[in-house]
């Protein structure tokens, strides 16, 4: 029986042919202008079922942290939706804690409930907690690009500002990185410390002057001043530009006297503890980590890293004196990686058309296979686009192995088609139509016409390629229900 291809996919293609051709034409235009387009990555975007919760507490001991901050914050954070589990852990001066959910929550909406619950149990926390901060985890967030710098001629300090104050703030206005974080050398800190003997023969306690402290580092507004010439803006300058003006701050005695800080307290200028140390080749060093923006291309993010400091080098803003050595570069290997998987793919579809022609002995059968393998790729590329997928390593796997699935349906196609044909040339007229109403001769042409008529070379394609079209779809259909359920039921990652 002649299988019915009036609602054919293959005999419309074929029917149809210059429209096929000029949609090809369009998807190979379209696909080759997305191609570079596509973010790149290593890996495509992961979203952990975890928050983290970091609160720091300066010289505060374990004991009081763990009472006065991660105790409260566990018993608040315990009513966030969809919660499965709280992991804490409390060291000197900070407390982290982890909260678990289910894999394929919402992570988005369980980040905004945590941080309105952190924020509406703020102020039951003790006064002397610094900064908090509430965030997910995600291989976004870890640096693309890290480097050491050193030098003979400036010392720890100065090469902690010069990282921090100008290299930093030059890398930071890049488009695409996120943040650029300092680690290593030693920081200014100004340093005062206490007589407790002098301070009670005054009549005061140690909080007069962490009090003093803290309300006199700020700027106040004051409003406008009205003139006749206009309305200036006018601000309180309170925040101290040296360390006279820290010396010089006045404390109220009780009897309604006062006395300068330094009367009670040795105050100096000098370099905050040290606790973190970076050393390159058992040199001291400063490193500087950058972290890209989640949706940024990486390896273009990178290269503009690398132009700058070449720029920078140049403008003789960063010295001769001063040695840069990358320590990580995420590019060499998501470039090494795509470049393996890419290779891969080529040397398929090389072997496969060896195959092909091997087997089947027809350079044009050959030739229609090897186009159908950049074509079915290119498609794939402009619905990565359009889905807002990332070149990565799972999403180039998958494109290879997506080669094998068009070269074994091209091949089955294009042998059909080869054999219905070599029948048509053996039996001659035999195949013409005694019953013309149900068959596919019948749509084509008029009753009266077909006792003569012979089918043509279009006609043999068209019919070969509907006998076997439910098959090749019910054969490809199962690799993408095996995918499907994934993007479905959700995860930690979507491809």
């Amino acid at each position: 029986m002649i299988p019915n291809t009036k609602h054919s996919i293959c005999a419309i293609s074929i029917r149809r042919h210059l429209g096929t051709l000029m949609l090809a034409l369009t998807m190979i235009v379209l696909g080759i202008f997305f191609v570079f387009r596509l973010p790149v990555d290593l890996l495509p975007p992961i979203t952990y079922p975890r928050i983290g919760v970091a609160v720091t507490i300066p010289g505060a001991s374990p004991q009081v942290v763990l009472e006065e901050v991660t105790k409260p914050l566990e018993q608040a954070l315990n009513a966030t939706e969809g919660l499965e589990q709280i992991f804490s852990e409390t060291r000197e001066g900070r407390a982290r804690l982890n909260l678990y959910f289910r894999p394929g929550d919402n992570i988005d909406r369980a980040l905004s409930d945590a941080t309105a619950i952190f924020n509406r149990n703020r102020d039951s926390l003790p006064d002397l907690v610094s900064n908090g901060s509430i965030f997910k985890f995600e291989p976004s967030q870890q640096p693309i690009y890290e480097f050491a710098i050193e030098s003979a001629s400036l010392d720890d300090l100065a090469l902690r500002i010069f990282a921090e104050e100008e290299l930093a703030r030059e890398l930071n206005i890049i488009p695409g990185v996120a943040s650029v974080d300092v680690a290593g050398g030693v920081t200014e800190e100004i340093g005062i410390n206490v007589d407790l003997s002098r301070l009670q023969a005054v009549g005061l306690g140690f909080n007069a002057i962490t009090n003093r402290l803290r309300e006199g580092n700020r700027d106040l507004a004051g409003g406008r001043l009205r003139g006749e010439a206009g309305d200036p803006l006018v601000r309180t300058v309170g925040q101290w530009r040296n360390i006279e003006q820290i010396r010089n701050i006045s404390l109220n005695l009780p009897n309604q006297g006062s006395i300068d800080l330094e009367d009670v307290a040795q105050i100096d200028d000098g370099i905050a503890e040290q606790t973190l140390f970076v050393t390159l080749n058992g040199e001291p060093a400063v490193k500087l980590s950058v972290q890209k923006q989640p949706d940024a291309n990486s390896i273009e993010v990178i290269n503009k890293i690398k132009t700058k400091i070449a720029s920078l080098r140049k403008s003789n803003l960063i010295s001769e004196d001063i040695e840069l050595v990358t320590t990580k570069d995420e590019s060499k290997f998501i470039s090494s990686s795509i470049a393996n998987v890419v290779s891969a793919g080529a040397m398929g579809t090389l072997l496969a058309a060896i195959a092909v022609f091997l087997f089947l002995g027809s350079l044009r059968q050959t030739f229609i296979i090897v186009i159908a393998i950049p074509l079915a790729t290119l498609m794939a590329i402009i619905l990565m686009k359009l889905f807002g997928l990332s070149i990565n390593i799972f999403s180039l796997g998958g494109l290879a192995l997506g080669v094998g699935i068009v070269v074994d349906n091209s091949i089955v196609m294009l042998e059909n088609i080869a054999e219905r044909h070599n029948q048509i040339d053996s039996r001659g007229d035999s195949c013409r139509s005694e019953s013309p109403k149900d068959s596919f001769y019948g749509e084509r042409y008029p009753l009266g016409y077909m006792a003569q008529f012979t089918p043509t070379a279009i006609d043999n394609a068209i019919l070969a390629s509907a006998e076997v079209e439910s098959a090749l779809i019910a054969s490809t259909a199962p690799n993408l229900v095996s995918v499907l359920p994934f993007q479905i039921i959700g995860g930690s990652f979507s491809l």
